[in-house]
This record gives structure tokens, C-alpha cells and sequence, in this order.
């Protein structure tokens, strides 16, 4: 399947909905590619890209666009036209994979629900490592992990 198709089920590529969110999102904001570029040390060509969904960005540059945009990285992976409800079910819920690393996430978070709680679930290949190199966010994000296996 090609970037942006859709499939069988009419659900858009997960690529295509990180495009349509990261161009949703700065657009909210007022901000321009070259604004956007700025605060969050992606270049503007490589925003351009992922905008269009030319691109599979790494979760580094993921991030990287989350905190310029004052998001969590969860949030540039929820679908804003999926209903409302306090009911996520595992196979309504879009996996992404990590081009460089090869780590699945997937949003286990009710999609446009409102909680302050975002469940993720990450599955991380054996001696992956990621390195999230963003500066410190404007709000707070507390993080808990739930080893299913492996150690860490």
C-alpha cells in the first residue's frame, strides 16, 4: 500500500494521518513551515514532507515536531474523526512503526475522549534504543511503564 492510501476499511494510512495532523496542528497554531521549523529543530523541508506524507519520520523527529507544537507525541497518532467514547478496542486502534528502529506504538487511549490520561502500548525489538533529544515541554508529562516482557 502506498503512503496515504486508504484501506480496505476506510481507515487512512497512519502516515497520511500524521500528515493531516501535523498540518491541522500548526495551522491551530498560526504557524508557518519556517515558524514551526524553528521551534522544533526540524527542517522546514522535512515538515513539508511529512505534511504531505512523502515521508515516514522516525519517532526522534516525531517527537521533535510534538514539542514544537506543544503536543504529545500520542496525539499526532489519534484520528479527530474517529467518534467520541470511553471505549478503545485493540483492533479499531492503528499500529506505527518506527522506520530507524523498528518499535511498534499504537494508541490504546479512547480516541477524542477526554481524560488526562494517555495509554500507549510500545513494543521495542530487542536492543532498540530511541533517544528522544526534545527540550523540556511547557507542560508536564508523568510517564508509567508496564513490563510485559523483556527487561529494561
Amino acid at each position: 500500500m502506498k503512503d496515504g492510501a486508504a484501506t480496505a476499511s476506510n481507515k487512512p494510512d497512519i502516515n497520511e494521518r500524521i500528515a493531516v495532523r501535523v498540518r491541522d496542528l500548526r495551522s491551530e497554531l498560526g504557524l508557518s513551515l519556517e515558524a514551526l521549523a524553528a521551534k522544533c529543530d526540524v527542517s522546514r523541508s522535512m515538515l513539508s514532507l511529512i505534511e504531505r506524507g512523502e515521508s515516514s519520520p522516525t519517532a526522534v523527529v516525531l517527537e521533535k515536531i510534538a514539542t514544537g507544537l506543544g503536543v504529545t507525541l500520542a496525539s499526532l497518532f489519534e484520528n479527530p474523526a474517529a467518534p467520541a467514547s470511553p471505549v478503545s478496542r485493540r483492533e479499531d486502534r492503528t499500529p506505527w512503526k518506527d522506520p530507524e528502529t523498528g518499535y511498534i506504538r499504537r494508541n490504546i487511549s479512547p480516541a477524542n475522549f477526554p481524560s488526562p490520561i494517555q495509554i500507549v502500548e510500545v513494543m521495542l525489538p530487542a536492543g532498540a534504543h530511541v533517544a528522544y533529544e526534545t527540550s523540556a515541554r511547557s507542560t508536564n508529562v508523568h510517564q508509567q511503564i508496564w513490563m510485559q516482557e523483556g527487561s529494561i
